[in-house]
């Protein structure tokens, strides 16, 4: 009867030594799963495609861009940088809720607000851009020209203020003087407002930096092309038509990280 006690004894430690192990490692497995989520949320959805930039662009560090942007505008992720044609051409993807921190907050509304529960094609995917012309002559650049182009070749287009304000009016339940004070900010932030008319474009040793917005790409976009055109004007006294100056810039998207960022949010 002792021996079958010491059996019975033996048996159940074994079995709550066997119970604490599987405990610990489903808080282990939990801890993982909360860190993990965590991390995801604060990545940007969209990032340079290390491994496939095309010749002559190379990855610009958050830190150095923080130094060459608007100190209003400092990166919290990498973007790509190239020099072509004596045009200097800086992209970074900026996240949701980090424009959401910036621009929706007391009596404004971001102009890139977004609500939740939106269609993917109501939603906006946003990038910083700064361009310095080095040229003898003014280039231009033109928003609705602009697109991304996925694996797919799905096309999303480029927003330009008139596009984002009546967007912002569609999306936004709030109105009024929150509304006006976000679409005047739209003016001081967006790329295209940089210049005063397109045709007047930059000038030689003229440098704009600005907001871009395209429509939210899919969320079973791996691979995109950011192409944004670039025209030159001919020396002065020619003859010689404006010639385009592709820029093509390779980001990958993430889905998992998509679905973890954070929900739209007013502060």
């Amino acid at each position: 009867m002792k021996r079958l006690s010491k059996l019975v004894q033996i048996s159940l430690g074994f079995m709550l030594m066997l119970a604490l192990i599987g405990c610990q490692e489903a808080l282990k497995s939990s801890l993982k799963s909360i860190t993990e989520g965590n991390s995801l949320k604060n990545l940007p959805a969209i990032f340079p495609d290390e491994e496939n930039l095309p010749e002559g662009h190379s990855i610009l560090d958050m830190e150095v861009a923080r130094e060459q942007f608007d100190p209003d505008a400092a990166p919290r992720n990498n973007g790509v940088i190239v020099t072509k044609d004596g045009i200097e051409f800086s992209i970074v993807y900026w996240r949701s809720a980090d424009l959401d921190f910036k621009y929706n907050r007391g009596n404004n509304a971001s102009v890139f607000y977004e609500r939740e529960a939106a269609h993917q094609g109501d939603k906006c995917d946003v990038f910083y851009v700064k361009l310095t012309n080095n040229r003898e002559q003014k280039v231009i650049f033109d928003v609705k020209k602009c697109r991304i182009v996925d694996q797919g070749e799905n096309m999303y287009g480029g927003h330009n203020y008139e596009d984002l304000k009546e967007r912002l009016m569609m999306m936004s339940r709030i109105g009024g003087i929150m509304v006006k004070n976000g679409l005047q900010v739209a003016k001081e932030i967006l790329l295209e407002k940089q210049v005063a008319k397109v045709e007047d474009g930059i000038p030689p040793g003229g440098s704009v930096e600005g907001f871009l917005a395209f429509q939210q790409v899919k969320l079973n976009a791996t691979g995109l092309s950011v192409q944004i055109p670039i025209e030159k004007a001919p020396p002065e006294g020619t003859a010689a038509r404006y010639q385009t100056v592709p820029f093509e810039f390779k980001f990958k998207h993430d889905r998992g990280i998509r679905l973890a960022q954070p929900p739209p949010k007013r502060y």
